[in-house]
């Protein structure tokens, strides 16, 4: 089995809420304890983004914008998303943080470990007509898919499964071709950002590469069960990524706090065992939300799955209304990628 490489520093713990929040330095002790209860991991410094890095994904304003937030002690970036004195170190490690774990992808296990998160940052921040950013600084997943693709990777497959859409990843490579993203979440009717709906799927030279699987509130095991065989599996084998990035948030947990999703260790489980299942050996896990019972269970149960352990989770059952629900969803999503894939 592979070695675990957690990517974490102490820097990440200097971006600090002025008030009490849900994404506070606490989720990385958390995070932390829950990977060394699979056994050895190997805790690896990550180096820090430059100004270039981020510049491949975000406006030059906008990075400039958050460097004299910090720099002025300003305490907010938004109405969720706060700053602190080490708000602009932390989100620099972040991002460098997940660009190592994409070089590190194939001889590792590698699992950034970050915060702030970045997946609703967009090249502006707010993204897709989001009122906020989300607790986001910078997009630290697109930064390292950026980086893969300038050093001549052809094919970079993301899937998020944070429980909120990945909206600023979304509409950052929404007209990139090379970028597969394919992103499952709670139903945007019923939480933030209120973006990812199915008919979004790119544009351009992208259209068709932006997949976003619906979930309806409730969904629990046999719904992401689903999802993964019926959509995420077929695109990938036929994608045929070089590389795999996992956007890996655990707030969909069952109980987890932010969310209406009832998600065990099993979705966990089969979602680390998506590249074994497609044959993908480059894969980076880059952490995004999780904020309680997600990060202390669903992680090890990802992750012990992407090094190679097997594990017998029942699998949760959702009820009767909610499967119907998402048995539709699922259906109308397949009808719309049947013009661009095979499913």
């Amino acid at each position: 089995m592979p070695g675990i490489a957690a990517l974490y520093t102490p820097r990440f713990l200097e971006h600090k809420p002025p008030y009490p929040h849900p994404e506070n330095p606490s989720r990385l002790r958390i995070a932390l304890e829950a990977l060394r209860s699979l056994g050895e991991v190997e805790v690896v410094e990550p180096g820090s983004a430059t100004v270039e890095d981020l510049l491949r994904v975000h406006d030059a304003e906008y990075v400039e914008t958050i460097r004299r937030i910090v720099e002025e002690g300003l305490p907010f970036v938004d109405n969720d998303t706060y700053a602190s004195p080490g708000t602009l170190g932390a989100a620099l490690a972040a991002a460098g943080a997940a660009m190592d774990a994409a070089r590190m992808a194939g001889s590792s296990v590698p699992v950034a470990l970050v915060r702030p998160p970045g997946h609703h940052a967009g090249r502006r921040g707010r993204a897709m007509g989001a009122a906020t950013q989300g607790f986001c600084i910078f997009n630290n997943l697109a930064v390292a898919a950026a980086m893969l693709l300038s050093s001549g990777c052809r094919r970079v497959a993301v899937v998020d499964f944070d429980a909120h859409h990945g909206n600023g990843t979304q509409e950052i490579f929404y007209s990139e071709p090379r970028v597969l993203h394919i992103d499952l979440h709670e139903d945007p009717a019923s939480l933030y950002p209120g973006t990812g709906f199915p008919t979004q799927l790119g544009s351009g030279e992208g259209e068709g590469t932006k997949v976003n699987v619906v979930l309806p509130p409730g969904s629990a095991d046999d719904v992401y069960l689903a999802a993964i065989e019926e959509v995420v599996v077929p695109l990938l084998e036929e994608f045929k990524p070089e590389v795999l990035l996992f956007s890996a948030g655990f707030d969909a947990f069952e109980g987890d706090g932010l969310t209406h999703l009832k998600a065990s260790e099993r979705a966990f489980h089969e979602l680390g065992r998506i590249p074994r299942v497609v044959g993908v050996s480059r894969v980076a896990a880059v952490l995004e939300g999780g904020y309680s019972a997600g990060l202390s269970r669903g992680l090890p149960a990802f992750v012990s799955a992407l090094a190679g352990s097997e594990a017998d989770w029942p699998a949760k059952a959702s009820r009767e209304a909610v499967v119907r629900l998402a048995r539709e969803y699922l259906a109308e999503l397949k009808y719309l990628l049947r013009r661009y894939w095979r499913v």
